[in-house]
Parts: structure tokens; C-alpha cells; sequence
């Protein structure tokens, strides 16, 4: 498991039961994230995709975004994933169905992470050391684990201690990366336990030589878990999962670059703190009833302080902690006539402290939630679920869900399903207080702390010189909702072919956006947040899986999709939208076909991976290609919305390729290089970097029993 530690039951040279490739294990996979139960793959109703632990194996991958970008319909976005002011850490974040990083949960283990950052979570702090397998929902899944699930969620599993092992692995590359990883674990009678850490080192990339600092700057990230497993009894079992992480970032830029002042060196830190830890106690009454207690409690704290380099005067100073609590209780029962009844509820307590809000924030939200899945013969299995969201910052929520599956035989399923979406509004929209003097002076208020009467009371006090018209829409900010549909099938042709398809549409409304409401004296805005978008994404997906031989395995997906604000799509229908030509200047009536819809979207993706393994002999390789089109950046004709080619980005193709060689049961080394075509877009893409080579070796020591 090359840069990976993750391990599996099999030595290194048998990676794979007899017959199989990475993609066909057997027995049949057990999911839980689609319906929070155990269930086998086959019978799952909802789009879904599953990451195996062969699979992440077989990439050779080391960050969790690396291995995310080559999933058909996910899409890695770039942005300033912290408060910095230079490069910055950028906030790898993973858009769903076209649905915004803001409205993808992400779990470890079933709990969400938190440490959002201007709504996106990076996924450059997450390791792929220790999982065996991560699961992707696709679409609206709200009516099971509420707000931020609009869009879709991604379950991070980690490893299970199985049998006495140790495995370490150590990967060098270009631009200064170095990734080391070991883990272990311990089998006792009545007790086990699994220990991995991970350390890894990024020193930065710079595409521009004439700028001071980094296109992304350096960083170090030091991860630990613990994963401890004890039997209280013949039926009553304690899990417990702990987690730290610690990461430095390094800044380095100019002040002034891009005014005619001197230059203005700034330099410093930015530190995270990362814990984690979630006791569970599952509990079987019978072979019909079992139950599960989760306690879970997390913790993320962000500091960066900015000096002048010169002075050492501070330049800029940034406080973010957050922490979430949560309890929860889940029980399944086994009712006649092949139904299954999950019911379960929990309390969240949220608590944020930052310098960006006024005083200390706190927020309680009480949830509970049924569902039923109905088998009435071995071809139908239904899902219906109903979750009920009691949050003190805004209105109650129910979030429904269906789900149908059919399968008229072994090699035929179609699927369907809707979901009632939403998310709520965050901290940042609802309680931010900040006024910017490094950047200019601009303000930008949260809907809870900004009203036309606090605006008046500015202007008086002359912080505020022009209140505009937007200021009089200033009001309690509501959930971001959404309804989503998906139609499936899948064939499996032969033995060596499957093939899947799934067409979704989801529809949002009260989409949260932000606008001018004031002007300051010295003509720098101040913003605030409204509902006012109706949004949609739709599309499909294709993917399509090929088995050669014993040896040869390709795989290929593609999504097609279509996005777009429902009131732009009536003014251009109308002829009330205008741009500008990008030749002449001249002002022209939009037409449908002009317009790229929501910015960040890619129309066309498409991945295409072939994977080489003979296992006699010890050697496998693989080559993948990932191609996505153009997509909107932003606006240049001052129409508000992307319309015109130098509003976009290009296109581009990445190819990753790796080969790898087991030396005995013990020991095996693999040579790869990532973005082979030298693709670079500093501007669009910063968290793309050039080619990237690398080496890796990995040693495991298992005891078989």
C-alpha cells in the first residue's frame, strides 16, 4: 500500500483475492453511509460511489483532494481556504452534482468535521493513510444527517484493528514533498487496537518569479489516530476513535504588489489544531433489535499572525476556534414482513470564538429521525425516511427522503429517488463583524448583526458615508433548500462489463448570497448576506467498467452537466440580459446558449483510468487521465454573470501514471509522476501543481493467526 499505510488482510504481494481485480472484491461490500445501516452495495437505491482501500492502493495517492479529483461528478475547487492574506492555504474544497463545496458533508467515521473556512472545508488536512474505504453520496441527504448534506456526503472510513501488523511507508516527490507513514495494531482477547500516524511536508510551489512568495505556500501537516475496540460483554461492545492534527502553514508576500508604494514584505504563521475523538457502545438485544450510543466531541483552532518583516510590527492578526459536541442514539429493529426500522435522534451543541465575530457564539440544535426499508420480494427494495432539525438560530426543518430500487435479475437495476435538501446558515452569514484595513478597509456584517438602523447609527458616526437602496432588504436570513431528483440503471454484461447511469436535477432555492449595502468615506463597501438566488444543476453521469483479463482492468466516467440561476434564464428568455462583445465592445441581447451558468462548473468531465496488476510476479501499474472543460471565473462585461470566453478558464487534461514492484511479502517500491502534461493555471487552479514525480517504499510486517 504504497504512501498509503493503509493495509488490508492480505499480504502485499496478494492484494487481491484469486480472480479478482481492485474493482470486484469479494464477498460483496457492506455500505453504511447511504442509509446509516450496514447494507450490501447491490442493494443501495441512491447514486453512490465507493473508494476501496485497492483502489487508493492502486493511485498511490497521499492527500484526500488527490484522490477525490479522480472520481466521476466530483469536481476539486480552489479558493482562500483561511483569512491569509498572501498566497495562502487554499481551500480544496469538492463539489457534488455541480453543488457548491458549502453544501458537501464531510464525516470521519459517521461524525462531520468541521473548520470550515469561507464555507469551504480543505481537504489538503486530510491523509488517506489508515482508510480502508471512503463512501460517496451523491444528491440531497439531509433527511438522514441534516444541514450542509444539500448536496451530497463523503464518509471517511478508517482501518479496524483485524490481526497483529505493522506497515510503514515512505514517499518522496518534487516540490519539496515528503510524506511518511506507520501503523500497527494490537489483538487482545477481548480487546484491539489500531494506531497510524502520518507525517507530511509540502514546500510550496511558485509560478511567479517576479512576485515575492508562493503561488501556494509551505506547509506541514502531523496526524495521529487511535482506534480502540473492547468486548463489555457477549452482546455490548465499546468503540472509541481519536484523532489530533497539527499544521503550520508559512506566508510570505508583498503588501504592496500591486500599487506604485514601496515594497512591503509581510511574513508569518498560520497554525491549526485538529482534535477529534467519538466513543461508541453498540448493544445487541436480539438478532431483530440492536442500538448504538455515539458520543462525539471535535474540536478545530486556526491562528495566523502576519508581521511586517522590517519592523515586526503586527500586520495582521486572525483567531478562529470552533468546537462541536454531539449525542446520539440510533436503533434498528427488524419488523415481520422483511422491513427494517431505524429511529434515532441527538442534541449539538456548537460553540465559536474568533476575533471576525463580537464576543463568543453558541447554537443548539435538537434533530431526531425514522426510516423504513421494505423488501416485499427479492427484486424491490424501498426507503422512505423523514428528519426532523430543531435549530435555536432559525426555523424548524423537515427533510424528506424516497428511494426505490428494482432489479428484474442479477444483471439489471434501476434505481430512483428525491430528496428534500438544506442548509442552514452559517456562522460567517450570520454573526461576522469585520472590517478589513489590510485590505482596503472594506466591511462585511453578518444578517444577524447589521440592520438599516445600525447602518444609520454609522452614518452618524460617520463610519458610513451612502446608505444604498440594497440596505432596505436587510432581513432574518432562511435555510438554503433544495429538491433533488435521480434516475439510475446499471447492466452488468458478462462477467468483465458494467456499466452504470444516472441522471439527476436538483433545484435550489434561497440561495445565500452577499451585496453592497453601504459605502464608507473613504469609498470602500460594506457588504452584507441575503436570500435571493433560485438556483439548478442537472445533468448525468456515465461510468463504465471493463475487465480485460486477470491482468487488464479499464475504467471511464463522464458527467454532462447544466447549471444556472432560474432568474437569469427568465431575463435572457425575455430579453432584459445584456453583454458586451468581446471584439468590438458593443452591447448586445444575450441568448440562452451565451450563457455558462454558475461560475466554478465544469460542462464536461471526464476520467479514464487503465490498471495493470500480475500478481505472480509482483508488478502493477496504472495510467489515469482526468479532462475537464471550461468554466466560469468571472465577470469582465459588468453584466454580474459569465457570458463571454475570457470570463472562463480553459480546459485542461491531467495524466497521472505510477508502477510498482513487490519485493517478498515484506516489501514494495513505486515510481509515479502526477499532472505528466505539465498543465499550470497559478491564477484558476493554484492547488494544481506541475509534474510531479515521485518515489515511494513500503514495508509491512504481519502476523497471521
Amino acid at each position: 500500500m504504497v504512501g498509503t499505510c493503509a493495509m488490508g488482510q492480505t499480504s502485499v504481494r496478494n492484494l487481491t483475492v484469486k480472480k479478482d481485480t481492485i474493482f470486484n472484491d469479494k464477498p460483496e461490500e457492506v455500505v453504511v453511509t447511504a442509509t446509516r445501516t450496514e447494507r450490501k452495495l447491490s442493494n443501495i437505491a441512491v447514486p453512490f460511489t465507493m473508494i476501496t482501500q485497492q483502489q487508493i492502493q492502486a493511485a498511490g495517492v497521499v492527500r484526500m483532494q488527490e484522490l477525490l479529483q479522480e472520481q466521476t461528478g466530483l469536481f476539486i475547487t480552489s479558493g482562500s481556504g483561511t483569512a491569509g492574506m498572501g498566497g495562502g492555504v487554499f481551500g480544496n474544497g469538492v463539489q457534488i452534482q455541480g453543488m457548491s463545496p458549502d453544501y458537501t458533508l464531510i464525516l470521519i467515521n459517521g461524525e462531520p468535521v468541521i473548520g470550515r473556512q469561507g464555507g469551504t472545508l480543505n481537504l489538503s488536512r486530510f491523509t488517506v493513510a489508515n482508510i480502508k474505504k471512503v463512501e460517496v453520496v451523491k444528491g440531497p441527504s439531509s433527511s438522514l444527517y441534516g444541514s450542509e448534506a444539500m448536496g451530497g456526503v463523503i464518509n471517511i472510513i478508517t482501518e479496524q484493528p483485524q490481526q497483529n501488523k505493522f506497515g510503514a511507508s515512505l514517499r518522496m516527490g518534487s516540490y519539496g514533498i515528503v510524506d511518511a507513514c506507520a501503523n500497527g495494531s494490537f489483538i487482545g482477547k477481548k480487546s484491539s487496537t489500531h494506531v497510524a500516524l502520518n507525517s507530511y511536508r509540502f514546500g510550496g510551489s511558485d509560478y511567479n518569479n517576479n512576485l515575492v512568495g508562493y503561488t501556494q505556500d509551505p506547509f506541514t501537516n502531523n496526524t495521529a489516530q487511535v482506534q480502540y475496540n473492547q468486548l463489555l460483554g457477549t452482546n455490548t461492545k465499546l468503540l472509541v476513535f481519536a484523532r489530533y492534527s497539527y499544521e503550520q502553514t508559512k506566508n510570505l508576500f508583498d503588501a504592496n504588489v500591486n500599487t506604485t508604494a514601496p515594497q512591503k514584505l509581510i511574513d508569518g504563521r498560520i497554525r491549526i489544531n485538529d482534535v477529534n475523538i467519538n466513543p461508541t457502545i453498540q448493544h445487541r438485544f436480539s438478532n431483530k433489535v440492536n442500538t448504538s450510543l455515539r458520543l462525539y466531541g471535535t474540536m478545530y483552532e486556526s491562528i495566523q499572525q502576519l508581521n511586517e518583516e522590517n519592523t515586526r510590527n503586527t500586520y495582521y492578526y486572525d483567531y478562529f476556534k470552533q468546537q462541536f459536541f454531539r449525542i446520539e442514539n440510533q436503533t434498528n429493529i427488524t419488523l415481520p414482513a422483511n422491513n427494517t426500522l431505524s429511529i434515532g435522534g441527538g442534541f449539538v451543541r456548537e460553540i465559536l470564538n474568533t476575533n471576525r465575530y463580537e464576543g463568543e457564539r453558541t447554537n443548539n440544535i435538537a434533530y431526531g429521525f425514522v426510516q423504513n426499508e421494505w423488501q416485499p420480494t427479492a427484486q424491490w427494495n424501498i426507503i422512505g425516511g423523514l428528519r426532523y432539525d430543531a435549530n435555536e438560530d432559525y426555523a424548524s426543518r423537515l427533510s424528506p427522503k424516497l428511494a426505490v430500487r428494482y432489479s428484474p435479475n442479477n444483471r439489471l437495476k434501476f434505481t430512483a429517488s428525491y430528496g428534500a435538501g438544506f442548509r442552514a446558515p452559517d456562522y460567517r452569514q450570520l454573526y461576522l463583524s469585520l472590517v478589513n484595513p489590510a485590505a482596503g478597509g472594506y466591511a462585511i456584517y453578518g444578517s444577524n448583526e447589521i440592520s438599516t438602523a445600525k447602518l444609520q447609527a454609522l452614518q452618524q458616526q460617520g463610519f458610513v458615508s451612502t446608505i444604498l437602496p440594497r440596505a432596505n432588504d436587510l432581513k432574518e436570513l432562511k435555510p438554503e433548500t433544495s429538491n433533488g431528483f435521480n434516475i439510475g440503471a446499471q447492466y452488468k454484461w458478462g462477467t468483465s462489463t458494467t456499466i452504470d447511469v444516472n441522471l439527476f436535477n436538483n433545484d435550489i432555492s434561497n440561495q445565500i448570497i452577499f451585496d453592497i449595502i453601504a459605502l464608507r468615506g473613504n469609498g470602500q463597501q460594506v457588504y452584507s448576506y441575503f436570500n435571493v438566488k433560485r438556483s439548478f444543476t442537472r445533468g448525468g453521469e456515465l461510468n463504465i467498467q471493463h475487465q480485460f483479463n486477470s491482468k487488464w482492468t479499464i475504467t471511464a466516467g463522464y458527467q454532462l452537466l447544466f447549471t444556472g440561476d432560474k432568474d437569469v434564464v427568465a431575463a435572457i428568455a425575455n430579453g432584459k440580459m445584456f453583454g458586451r462583445s468581446e471584439a468590438n465592445n458593443e452591447v448586445y441581447a444575450l441568448q440562452r446558449n451565451d450563457y455558462y451558468g454558475l461560475p466554478n462548473r465544469s460542462k464536461h468531465m471526464l476520467n479514464v483510468k487503465l490498471f495493470y496488476q500480475h500478481q505472480p510476479s509482483g508488478w502493477s501499474a496504472s495510467v489515469r487521465g482526468i479532462y475537464r472543460s471550461r468554466w466560469g471565473t468571472n465577470d469582465v462585461d459588468g453584466n454580474g454573470i459569465v457570458n463571454r470566453t475570457d470570463e472562463t478558464a480553459k480546459g485542461f487534461l491531467q495524466l497521472n501514471a505510477n508502477v510498482s514492484k513487490d519485493f517478498n511479502t515484506h516489501w514494495r517500491v513505486m515510481l509515479g509522476a502526477e499532472n505528466l502534461l505539465n498543465y499550470r493555471d497559478a491564477v484558476n487552479i493554484p492547488n494544481v501543481l506541475g509534474i510531479n514525480g515521485y518515489i515511494a517504499i513500503h514495508y509491512q510486517l504481519q502476523k497471521r493467526k
